[in-house]
């Protein structure tokens, strides 16, 4: 579908009246989206350098929870307007997009949120001049885990990565960072959740890896540190030009619509749930050095500043050659692993626009998984045998928590009949694609912490821990402490339990008592999305749950 810009006020829609645009501008847009046809807003400021004539920085600004592409250029909590200030002073362009669903829930930028950011950027790029090269992401809390979250799919778009208050670790896909330099902000009295989960480890593995990845604790300073940041923010994007043309790419994905970075692609992964990885390496001779990990096909797009297309170009894959031929920038070579050998094979070249969405099928929904009913419910034993299923666990535990929102869910409802794309299942399951985690725990534990979550409240509901590999009965009549009246957890016995690792590292996701902050635990590869896709393809491609009175409720 393509984009359509509408602007508000005067401002004329021809392509004309754009180029004569200058700057001081601020402008509040409307655009069509991709996804679902909907009017998406946002807002876009123009420097009074902006002369139509020479490209600017373009500063992707991504707002936190309870935000609107409003907030960076008017709200006080955001500097009252110091972004749209600092960035006259520095000629840079601000957009700002909306990062919330129809319902006003927040996106976690993904998804529907992924696929308009990616289309408001294409707008405002073919729209106003913009510097190719200097295209930085930036976003607080919510929109600062968005940054990490697009910067590691999309390494090729970004310049750098400004993450400000954010979370997640995504530690397995840090390694696509490799020439987007990073940026982390965090005030020094940000709730710990924050910088332990994500910059700090982020960083550490960053520099591990021999990247440029940085991390300021700003002193003194709470969740928001746009009051004192911010210049020193913007004065590093200026610093930031995009590799375009790198003689090395590593690229981790989850999944095929995920894969492309610059030159390489992953097109299929040999074992759903895991990443797939490309590793490649232009060295003399007008050789390719390929390695992989995960994946049957690899497409290789030859670059005219990297290879001489006037020369045969040879690809050597797993250490050994598997192609030398021409090869122009008009095709591309696909590599498909068949019966344990590499083959090559030339073909025309075909990139698929990544606001095209309707590209990867899931599967296809048979009885819709949901968080409504009782003290079961559908979606969760769908969501632990899924978990238990990838990582052999014995119980797998989750809870709505982080899933909801007040009174509302975050993810979007399915519906039988429903063909499910990669952004449906974003959707669906959203906020956390963390990766999961697992720990050993006696039963008599693992009763105290399921104990925990068996609280008095109707919205208390939502830390009702939802299990598979067991079931339990309580009644909340009787003392805390003493509410499982029924279950067939041993207290004498270790159980491996597997969860979504948000569980352990966030109190608004599951209550663990004495036990928070102390559990050892293991990182495990697959995160929350990656285990839903293997789990309904272990399924043949069809999504369906029932419930089977794992936990009930005395209440006569």
């Amino acid at each position: 579908m393509r984009t359509t810009f509408l602007l508000f006020a005067c401002l004329l829609c021809t392509a004309s009246a754009f180029d004569d645009v200058k700057g001081p501008q601020d402008l509040a847009l409307t655009f069509t989206s991709p996804f679902d046809g909907s009017a998406q807003p946002c807002r876009l400021y123009l420097p009074s350098a902006y002369d139509g004539k020479t490209a600017l920085p373009l500063l992707l600004a991504l707002h936190g929870t309870g935000g609107d592409q409003n907030k960076y250029f008017d709200h006080e909590t955001y500097g009252g307007g110091i972004y749209k200030t600092e960035a006259e002073k520095r000629g840079i362009i601000v957009l700002c997009p909306l990062g919330t669903d129809a319902n006003g829930l927040p996106t976690e930028w993904r998804g529907e949120a992924e696929i308009n950011v990616l289309a408001a950027i294409e707008e405002v790029r073919r729209r106003y001049r913009i510097d190719e090269e200097r295209i930085i992401c930036t976003g607080q809390s919510m929109g600062g885990t968005g940054t990490t979250y697009l910067c590691c799919r999309y390494p090729d778009l970004f310049a750098a990565g400004i993450p400000l208050a954010s979370t997640y670790g995504h530690l397995s896909l840090v390694t696509n960072l490799r020439h987007v330099p990073m940026l982390y902000v965090q005030g020094a009295k940000d709730w710990p959740i924050y910088a332990a989960t994500g910059p700090i480890p982020i960083t550490q593995e960053m520099q591990r890896l021999g990247y440029n990845g940085e991390l300021w604790m700003v002193p003194d300073a709470p969740h928001n540190t746009m009051h004192v940041s911010t210049p020193r923010v913007l004065d590093w994007a200026l610093q930031q030009k995009r590799v375009a043309n790198p003689g090395h790419i590593t690229h981790r994905a989850y999944f095929p619509p995920h894969g492309r970075a610059w030159w390489a692609e992953i097109q299929q992964i040999e074992r759903p749930g895991w990443f797939a990885e490309v590793d490649a390496r232009v060295e003399k001779g007008n050789r390719v050095v390929m390695q992989t990990k995960n994946t049957t096909r690899v497409v290789l797009r030859p670059d005219p500043a990297l290879h001489d297309l006037q020369k045969p170009l040879i690809i050597e894959m797993e250490n050994r050659e598997v192609f030398r031929g021409s090869c122009d920038d008009n095709l591309e070579v696909s590599l498909s692993r068949q019966d344990g050998a590499w083959k090559a094979t030339v073909q025309p070249r075909q990139i698929q626009s990544r606001t095209d969405w309707k590209n990867f099928i899931i599967g296809t929904v048979v009885e819709p998984p949901t968080w409504e009913g009782g003290p079961e419910t559908t979606l969760g034993n769908w969501l632990t045998d899924a978990m238990r299923d990838i990582s052999g666990a014995d119980i797998a535990i989750c809870t709505k928590g982080h899933y909801r929102v007040g009174e509302k869910m975050r993810g979007h409802r399915i519906a039988a009949g429903q063909k499910l794309y990669l952004m449906d299942l974003i959707n669906w399951l959203r906020p956390s694609d963390a990766a999961l985690a697992t720990f050993t725990l006696k039963g008599s534990d693992l009763l105290k912490i399921i104990e925990s979550n068996l609280l008095d409240g109707p919205k208390d509901d939502m830390f009702l821990v939802q299990v598979s590999g067991c079931h339990y009965r309580f009644d909340r009549r009787r003392p805390q402490g003493q509410r499982i009246i029924e279950t067939d957890i041993q207290p004498g016995r270790e159980y491996k339990i597997v969860c979504n690792s948000s569980a352990i590292t966030r109190t608004d996701t599951l209550h663990l008592g004495d036990f928070f902050g102390k559990l050892k635990h293991e990182m495990l590869e697959p995160n929350m999305l990656s285990t839903a896709w293997r789990f309904i393809l272990k399924n043949q491609g069809r999504i369906s749950a029932k419930n089977e009175g794992r936990v009930s409720e005395v209440t006569n």
